[in-house]
Parts: C-alpha cells; structure tokens; sequence
C-alpha cells in the first residue's frame, strides 16, 4: 500500500511482510535539506504503523553529500524513528563503499547517543536486505 509518493522518495508498506520501504527515486542533484525532508516523509508513515522493519533503498541514488550533512539528515530520522517500533534499518546502498562507510560512521555515532536497540545495516541487493529484516 503507497502512503506517500512524490518527486524524491516513494513510501510504501507491505502488510504481509510488516515492512516499510522508502525507495528514493529520481537520480538528479538534490540538497541535504532535501534528504531531510525526504526522511521526515518516512518517519511521518512510521509513526502511523506498528511495524518493526524499514528499509531504505538508495539502490538508484548517484548523489553524495558531505559527512556532517550525512550526520545531520541520519540525525533527523533515528530521533524521528525514536517514539516509533523500528527496530531493523536495512539500507540497500550503492557501489560506493566511501559513501556507505561515511553514513555507518555516522549512524554508529548518533546511536551511541540514543538509549535504543536499532539496529542498521547495508546490503547489496533489497533480497539480502529482506533476509536480514526477516530474521
């Protein structure tokens, strides 16, 4: 079912599979304001479902941002996930080994902070990423 769609990201939830996907969409040049809002539109579906999972696929993102605007947007969504039941990120990333390092980096930084089991992790493919979820 589509809870959100628009020219960045697609929001959709698989009841049968308890799972939110957020499946970024168009490959042109983008702001970090623009993740942001973008996270925002996840975190706003999230808060609307009892769901443990999300998966993030960036599969199709060429765009890389900078280590504090990557900190910054990662920030937003893991405080915005917080009143949330997530537990599982699965992010199916890109090639780009620099940029998926930068934002585990990040991510492992902003969960020391938070007093939450979350869990995230990079996949290759959105198969490997689904195993993971369902475990």
């Amino acid at each position: 079912m589509e809870l959100y769609s628009d020219k960045l990201i697609r929001v959709h939830y698989a009841a049968e599979q308890s799972i939110l996907y957020a499946d970024w969409q168009e490959q042109r040049p983008y702001s970090a304001a623009e993740v942001k809002t973008a996270f925002m539109d996840v975190v706003s579906s999230a808060r609307d479902l009892n769901i443990k999972n999300l998966m993030l696929n960036f599969s199709d993102n060429t765009q890389d941002l900078t280590e504090e605007e990557y900190k910054a947007a990662l920030a937003q969504l893991v405080v915005g996930l917080l009143p949330t039941t997530i537990r599982k990120i699965a992010c199916v990333g890109t090639s780009s080994s620099v940029r998926e390092d930068r934002i585990l980096a990040a991510f492992n930084e902003i969960k020391e902070s938070i007093n939450r089991p979350l869990e995230f992790s990079f996949f290759s493919n959105r198969t490997k990423a689904l195993l993971w979820l369902k475990k």
